[in-house]
């Protein structure tokens, strides 16, 4: 039987028998999974990632600081990724699944070495879990997952490596003759946790939770702490360089809160998490922001409450009682990276998110299969006693896996597409600024309502919210109010100084507005932020090719454009243009050739190009881009 008690061995039938079923129930759950397709920032780290779509890609991911983050490993899988389904988001969603269940078999084996009852049940649980969907359904989780699966690698051969046994480490003469398999194991947890590290640094806790479960199974000695020293090593050196990475170019700060605040939010955090993983209710993308005040009396109750809790369950010394501090302590390290004592970039949105749990839940789903094991056992020795042949506990077990099931494809659902996702945020947190900015900065349509309503809303709950007054700016000049639009775009710029985008595009609203001196000092502030950024390059030579006097630096700023993006047929064009005003006509020309090899269709660009042919005498290649033009125009 899948529920079978783990105390007793399990024959190795009913352990393919229930791998099995684990693996129909979870596709099952998570079928809706993979008609996804991408949500929020899944074009930053997968679709429109240069890293990811170029060859020479993969050598930059391990050997260069241009990724956000250095988690190589997982930037690796989704360069393989890429080359096998390209856009195609079903291939990413289907590998996803696939590690998920691989950690939810690799938690069964985890939990059966450490002899804890209940094993299967807890990976049935962790598999099918509610709020495991954040990090299963959405692509850019893939870091979450392939570090949760050497994570669990490196702990499984941790104990393979007898570290871990309840008692003194005894090997065979054979074993310390082969120079023992215990130093191969040892090698390979070693290896997975640096694997762990290289997929998503919130591992880094790893070497603290094998000395917890050293701990927990019998004393800690020196060779204990030895052996775990390389793990600390790689710990700390990779999350130092994951800090490093973080904060390379970028000198935005995601919050202002000292470290009272901080611990403050910390306790809370441990209640919200332990609260989702038992009662997995409301869940949703954005959480409700927290505004946490030292001087309230109500936010120490937490902290207080935890540090109670852990107290208390290290002075009661009693049979049961060290297997709840190990599940507790397991389940208050694992959030460690995310209790917002150092700073996530999601943190600017909310201090809360469901996949900062992925890891740590695993405690508390432990302690509870653990706890229906102890139970299991007792009613299978009751029901002897009194000839009976139903049993509640199965039952229990099988009722709350169709439940969590049930919870986790309807959540599935909420991760369709981008829209999809904050449309759901709002009916659990009407207050998300976050969802009315994204709804609004997406193109209106027949049936969606105009963005600016959304943005407007965003404004309304954040004033401060720079990206939704760029979005706003970008709507109301779509809509031809343009002063309104130029408001906007000064206050995104007045909030982020640096924000190369608005300044570009205030640019150009003023360029539209006739004050074309402050659009041009727009463009140059743009240029000067982001030397690269063609765009401001070429609106700012449209402005001096028609500036008397401005000719040749026209020249200079769209040759510069060019080199910035070579495949853009208007901007080919407009430095043939201008290049033919400044008499130079057999560059003109060949601009304008260029313009067509990429845009055969425009009639502007051959009738630019006719002109200058017939400047240059060859009458008959005039004749024939005129006629051309003429054509086109006319099946306009």
């Amino acid at each position: 039987m899948p529920f079978a008690p783990e105390s007793q061995k399990t024959p190795s039938g009913s352990t393919l028998a229930g791998a099995v079923l684990l693996c129909c129930v979870t596709a099952i759950a998570y079928f809706p999974a993979l008609r996804n397709g991408y949500v929020w920032d899944d074009d930053m780290l997968v679709t429109g990632n240069s890293l990811i779509k170029s060859v020479s890609g993969l050598h930059k991911i391990w050997f260069t600081t241009e990724s956000a983050d250095y988690w190589p490993v997982t930037l690796t899988a989704f360069w393989v990724q890429w080359r096998l389904w390209g856009l195609d988001a079903l291939g990413y969603h289907a590998v996803n699944l696939a590690l998920h269940i691989a950690e939810a078999l690799l938690l069964w084996a985890v939990l059966r070495q450490l002899r804890i009852p209940g094993a299967y049940l807890a990976a049935f649980i962790f598999a099918v879990h509610p709020v495991n969907v954040e990090t299963v359904a959405w692509i850019s989780e893939l870091k979450n997952l392939m570090a949760m699966l050497f994570f669990l690698a490196t702990i499984w051969f941790f104990i393979k490596s007898e570290i871990a046994s309840p008692s003194p480490i005894r090997r065979s003469p054979a074993a310390r003759d082969e120079g023992g398999p215990s130093s191969r194991w040892y090698a390979l947890s070693l290896l997975c946790f640096l694997l762990a590290m290289l997929s998503k640094g919130s591992v880094a806790i790893l070497p603290l939770i094998l000395l917890g479960i050293i701990a927990w199974r019998r004393p800690i000695n020196r060779r204990d702490l030895a052996r775990l020293a390389p793990f600390f090593a790689v710990s700390v050196a990779l999350a130092a360089v994951d800090v490093w990475f973080q904060r390379h170019g970028t000198l935005e700060v995601f919050r202002h809160a000292g470290f009272l605040e901080r611990l403050l939010g910390a306790g809370a955090a441990v209640w919200f998490y332990l609260g989702k993983a038992l009662w997995p209710a409301h869940l949703t993308f954005v959480y409700p922001e927290w505004h946490i005040r030292t001087a309230d009396p109500l936010w120490w109750i937490p902290l207080l409450a935890a540090i109670a809790v852990t107290l208390a369950l290290w002075c009661w010394d009693r049979g049961w009682s060290r297997a709840v501090l190990f599940s507790w302590g397991f389940f208050c390290v694992g959030l460690a990276p995310v209790m917002g004592f150092t700073d996530v970039y999601f943190m600017k949105y909310s201090l809360v998110a469901n996949r900062y749990e992925h890891l740590a839940i695993i405690g508390v789903i432990g302690l509870v299969a653990a706890g229906w094991g102890g139970w299991q056992k007792a009613e299978s020795e009751r029901r002897k006693a009194k000839n009976s042949a139903f049993r509640f506990s199965p039952a229990a077990a099988g009722a709350a896996i169709c439940v969590l099931s049930i919870l986790t494809w309807r959540q599935c659902g909420n991760y369709r597409d981008a829209r999809t996702l904050f449309l759901a945020n709002l009916e659990q947190n009407p207050r998300s600024w976050l969802a009315y900015g994204y709804l609004g900065s997406t193109p209106p349509s027949a049936d969606r309502p105009d963005g600016i309503a959304y943005l407007e809303r965003a404004l309304a709950i954040k004033p401060d919210y720079a990206d939704a007054h760029y979005n706003l700016g970008v709507a109301l000049g779509d809509a031809g109010r343009l002063p309104e639009a130029i408001a906007q775009y000064e206050e995104a710029v007045r909030l982020k100084p640096d924000y190369v985008e608005a300044h570009n595009n205030l640019g150009g609203a003023l360029r539209d507005t006739g004050r074309t001196a402050e659009a041009i000092d727009q463009f140059i502030q743009t240029l000067r932020l982001d030397p690269g950024y063609y765009l401001a390059e070429n609106n700012l030579a449209n402005l001096l090719v028609n500036t008397p006097g401005g000719l040749s630096q026209a020249i200079v700023h769209y040759e510069a454009a060019a080199r910035l993006s070579p495949d853009s047929a208007a901007i080919q064009a407009n430095l043939g243009y201008a290049l033919a005003a400044a008499g130079r006509l057999p560059e003109a020309i060949a601009h304008d050739e260029d313009a067509l090899r990429i845009d055969p269709g425009s009639a502007a660009v051959r009738y630019n190009l006719g002109e200058a042919l017939l400047r240059e005498g060859r009458t008959a290649d005039a004749e024939v881009q005129f006629r051309e033009a003429a054509r086109l125009r006319g099946n306009r």
